[in-house]
């Protein structure tokens, strides 16, 4: 029989469900945007049941679009943001919100992130520092303010982990989504017991964390209520559940050092896997192991990158405030079409999308964005076509650090993501890093067809070596030599405004209270 895919990416603003049949071919695809809940004190926080009821939802249109019948569906794969955390019980079930990876207010209660003697065991185990606003963060939020939903946690579980036991009724995590709560020996490809000595320093309870099974091994087979949930047979198996950051790599093709993917969704991402554990945390890049074997991604994260667009169109020019007109349903349409009449520069305008802090590779949280050198006569387009140049310099940035923790020297990127679906900011960022890009042909579904595709390696359907082959690309944009000498002194300014107003940005945004 013919096996076909469910494949759930789990997005920080939405959710997309794809099928992916057995040549690797996406057959239909579906997806909800998902509300955040903005809490006092810098909190940020979803509700897990949205993401459960999305999921039925989108599943069912995709698989009806897909002209698959519910038994067609043999394999599901599930891929999510990370660097969140819930609560849930033995069954799975969600004790509360989930304390996203945007949320500010770990730090008061993060001891781990206050230890500066730790860091080189932090960085010589693990890989990763703690920063205050992460799992241990939010662990620590859980058990100061609500302490009767730590009292009865089973675990603590990242969100693809809590969508598989949601689907099997089992809780489990593996070394790659357990990566976020820093807890795991990541010296050796492969663990699946925790490590001690970190959970001492995190002060976490390892008897709170969930089972570790191996990378690769299937999850379980889907509850048959799950099933119905979903509109497909309770005979399908759940297959390994990741981070999407690998995902993004392997929806790229880059299963190896040699390919470069960048990903511009809420986020901007640069994926590839490398063959040993590496880091260079002056400029934020680690790497963690990755369900492919023996291999480790490269953790890049980019910081803001199509949600940069979406702020611009929803908060600037159609604001559901009273003061402007009401948004169109071809908002994004018009504002990218404005935007290509605007010349290279956009008249001098920069836009900085640093929104929640710079990550990879400038690394500081404090640092906000916005519009600068905005003149007399500076136009809605100008700042238009400024937002996606600001998504591209910023990933012309990370690019030579990217490339030196790597050991390669690029001359091709392979563009996925939300914004891959635009011909101008595909130019856009061939033009500021100097080299090639190909845009894949549903960029949209790039998490979900990567877990799609990994899903089918894992089963033994498909050669892990023949994937980057199954990707559909458009026309390559080849980089323009003058607009490439212009990003490049553009990105010198770029820089130069960053590092200049950390001091700034560090004094307006300290906590009022540094204890």
């Amino acid at each position: 029989m013919a096996h076909h895919v469910l494949a759930v990416d789990l997005g920080s603003t939405g959710i997309k469900v794809a099928v992916v049949d057995e040549s690797g071919s996406v057959r239909s695809s579906a997806g909800e945007v998902l509300p955040l809940i903005l809490v006092d004190g810098g909190g940020v926080e979803q509700d897990p049941n949205n993401w459960w009821d999305a999921l039925g939802r989108c599943s069912r249109r995709a698989v009806g679009a897909s002209g698959c019948v519910p038994g067609d569906i043999t394999l599901v794969a599930v891929t999510s943001q990370y660097n969140s955390t819930l609560a849930v019980a033995r069954d799975g079930m969600p004790l509360g919100n989930t304390i996203m990876w945007m949320d500010q207010r770990g730090r008061r209660y993060n001891r781990a992130s206050r230890d500066p003697d730790a860091m080189a065991r932090w960085l010589e185990i693990h890989g990763m520092l703690p920063w205050g606003n992460d799992d241990i963060g939010h662990v620590s939020i859980i058990r100061a303010e609500q302490p009767q939903v730590y009292d009865v946690t089973y675990a603590f579980v990242e969100p693809m982990d809590y969508l598989a036991a949601r689907l099997t009724g089992v809780v489990t995590a593996t070394q790659n989504t357990m990566f976020p709560m820093m807890s795991v020996d990541n010296r050796t490809w492969g663990a699946t017991e925790y490590s001690e000595e970190l959970a001492a320093m995190s002060t976490l309870d390892i008897d709170k964390l969930p089972p570790l099974v191996p990378l690769g091994q299937p999850r379980g087979t889907v509850l048959a209520v799950a099933a119905e949930h979903l509109g497909i047979s309770a005979r399908a198996t759940v297959m390994g559940a990741t981070i999407d950051s690998v995902t993004s790599a392997v929806g790229t093709g880059a299963i190896d050092a040699t390919g470069c993917g960048l990903i511009i969704g809420t986020t901007s991402v640069m994926a590839t896997h490398l063959a040993a554990k590496a880091h260079d945390i002056v400029h934020g890049l680690t790497t963690a192991p990755s369900p492919l074997p023996g291999m480790y991604f490269l953790v890049a994260e980019n910081g803001i990158g199509g949600k940069a667009l979406d702020v611009f169109v929803n908060q600037m020019v159609y604001p559901d405030d009273g003061l402007g007109a009401a948004r169109p349903d071809d908002a994004f349409e018009r504002v990218l079409a404005v935007a290509a009449t605007a010349p290279t520069g956009a008249n001098g305008v920069m836009f900085l999308p640093w929104l929640i802090g710079t990550l990879a590779p400038g690394y500081q949280r404090r640092v906000r964005g916005g519009f600068v050198n905005v003149g007399l006569s500076t136009t809605r387009t100008d700042m238009a076509r400024a937002v996606l140049e600001g998504v591209g310099l910023n990933a012309a940035w990370l690019q030579p650090f990217f490339a030196a923790l790597a050991q390669q020297s690029y001359g091709q990127i392979t563009l996925g993501g939300g914004g891959a679906g635009s011909p101008l900011w595909g130019q856009i960022v061939a033009d500021a890093c100097g080299m090639q890009v190909r845009r894949l042909t549903n960029p949209r579904a790039t998490n979900a067809h990567g877990a799609g595709l990994l899903a089918l390696v894992e089963a033994g359907h498909a050669n892990l070596t023949d994937l980057p082959a199954l990707l559909g690309t458009e026309q390559p944009h080849e980089p323009d030599e003058r607009a490439h000498r212009v990003y490049g002194r553009l990105l010198a300014s770029f820089i130069d405004f960053h590092d200049r107003s950390v001091p700034f940005y560090d004094a307006l945004n300290s906590p009022e209270d540094p204890s």
